[in-house]
């Protein structure tokens, strides 16, 4: 849990950052599905633990 919980302010920084490069529009896709993928792992560890 302390990985899963150090790793979700990373891609929060990483989000702004794409912002201002102007590649929203052309990960928003990308950036959906790996926010799906870590809420289901998420999840998964949750469950395990």
């Amino acid at each position: 849990m302390r990985l899963s919980c150090s790793f979700l302010p990373r891609q929060v920084i990483v989000g702004p950052r794409r912002v201002a490069a102007g590649e929203v529009e052309i990960n928003r896709k990308s950036d959906t599905r790996e926010t799906v993928r870590l809420a289901s792992t998420l999840q998964r560890l949750g469950v395990a633990a």
